[in-house]
């Protein structure tokens, strides 16, 4: 009889264990259902497109205030402060150029005279000097000067007291990994700018028609970004084919710059701040384990944007989105507190666009040894697809399975992976930067495109946005780092 009492007694633990558990194992993917949700990911996306951030520009007032916004919603939460001075933000000078108009972009040649329209023809300049230039349009091909590959745009012509016309590329279009890493330099707006400053032009038409606010500044200088249609007119001019002379130059490896016809008016509506501050938003969970809670997970995104060039860049894929998923992620995390072993570190980033000047200052100024870090992901862009993307994770196994099970088990989404592959090219995103200085880093995205990408455009709105899927990469980032975490 005594032995059937302890047989029962043992089998009513057992139970018992095996509930508890069960209900410990399945409350972070409760949380997960209770804490993160669409509507509220698409009402902080709608709060970072307003108007009133002009469009979120590091360096500006306005991206101060959505970095306030940002800490008082981590402040709310119960997220630890991390930056300086135990505040929030990590902070860095950065000078900035406010646009107040998109100015003109008139084109003449011989009796023509054509003004082209903002947002359609051309993208005004984020850092031109104020103020009006004349001067005759000069094709210096890709811009580039690279003696140690014999290339020279500028070999034969004089742009002294011109504006030159350039890509926005380079001559080389193959796939060797060894060649590419070669031109990485001279792939940049930021060089190509400073090449044709140095070799005496007024200003640059650059064809890549987008906002780009990581160009420098430079005291009378000036330009705009324009569609390639509007090079094409110019070289038509000329009875020359865009498309054939800039295959000819990659097929020749030879530039084939030359003089136009045509000469351009470019006038600006700015004024330059040379005293500007930004920074990065950083908060902290703090595991319970007295040995692993030095190792730390880093989630981030970069909060700055495009800015304004007389009409608003809103921002909303790049990065609204990373930012929001982040957000909502960091908000069930909290919930998890004392749960985790291991820490966890949030920070939104400050000057992404104006050249990852945010991720660079905190691996130079890190507040935590950057060897604690375990894993750094990085959102940049995640709101329009129907699949999720762990790129890099195939680079590390052990932690990309978290991710793996928690979506086979719970999200049953497509999850896509790759191997982090050497950077031929000039690191366009933060998780490279922190990738570059050793730490193991997975950049989460979507696959399975729904909608437009309008990359550094004014059409990069909300409702371009797919907000069940980025709903499910907030829920997968949660239980993927909650399951690291754990362990």
């Amino acid at each position: 009889m005594m032995i059937r009492k302890n047989i029962l007694l043992i089998t009513i633990l057992l139970l018992l264990f095996n509930l508890t558990t069960k209900s410990q194992n399945s409350e972070p993917f409760q949380k997960s259902q209770d804490l993160i949700s669409s509507n509220e990911i698409e009402g902080w996306i709608n709060e970072m497109v307003q108007p009133k951030y002009k469009g979120r520009l590091a360096g500006t007032p306005e991206y101060m205030e959505i970095a306030q916004w940002a800490a008082d919603l981590f402040s709310g939460w119960g997220i630890q402060p991390y930056g300086d001075d135990g505040s929030y933000f990590q902070y860095f000078d950065r000078a900035w150029t406010e646009v107040k108009s998109s100015g003109s972009v008139v084109l003449k040649s011989g009796k023509t005279k054509r003004k082209l329209i903002a947002g359609q023809d051309y993208y005004p300049g984020a850092n031109p000097d104020n103020g009006k230039v004349k001067g005759q349009v000069v094709f210096a091909g890709h811009g580039i000067t690279c003696p140690e590959m014999d290339y020279d745009d500028y070999a034969k012509i004089d742009v002294k007291g011109k504006i030159v016309l350039i890509t926005g590329d380079v001559p080389y279009k193959g796939n060797d990994s060894e060649a590419k890493s070669k031109w990485t330099f001279y792939n940049s707006h930021r060089y190509k700018f400073t090449n044709a400053y140095e070799h005496g032009a007024l200003g640059v038409l650059i064809v890549s028609m987008m906002a780009s606010p990581g160009t420098p500044f430079y005291k009378d200088f000036f330009y705009a970004a324009v569609h390639d249609d509007i090079a094409r007119s110019i070289f038509e001019i000329e009875k020359l084919n865009w498309d054939s002379v800039l295959k000819d130059i990659s097929q020749r490896m030879h530039p084939r710059s030359f003089e136009s016809q045509t000469n351009v008016e470019i006038t600006t509506d700015v004024v330059r701040h040379e005293s500007g501050k930004t920074a990065n938003i950083i908060g902290f969970i703090e595991g319970n384990d007295p040995e692993l809670k030095n190792e730390v997970i880093v989630i981030g995104a970069h909060l700055d944007g495009q800015g304004s060039l007389g009409f608003l860049l809103p921002g909303a894929l790049d990065n609204a989105s990373g930012v929001a998923d982040v957000l909502a992620a960091a908000k069930a995390l909290i919930q998890m507190e004392g749960k985790m072993k291991r820490s966890v570190m949030i920070i939104l980033f400050g000057g992404e666009e104006c050249g990852l000047l945010g991720s660079l200052h905190f691996v130079k100024n890190p507040k935590i040894p950057l060897e604690n870090i375990l894993l750094m992901i990085n959102l940049d862009m995640v709101g329009n697809g129907t699949g999720l993307a762990a790129w890099g994770g195939q680079s590390y196994p052990e932690l990309l399975s978290h991710f793996e099970n928690m979506n086979t088990t719970y999200i049953h989404r497509t999850l896509t992976s790759s191997a982090n592959k050497p950077a031929t090219g000039r690191p366009r995103t933060d998780g490279l930067v922190f990738l570059m200085n050793g730490v193991p880093t997975i950049q989460f995205g979507m696959t399975g495109r729904v909608n437009p990408i309008y990359y550094h455009k004014h059409q990069d709105t909300p409702d371009h946005l797919t907000y069940e899927s980025m709903e499910d990469a907030a829920r997968l980032l949660f239980l993927g780092v909650w399951s690291i975490a754990s362990e």
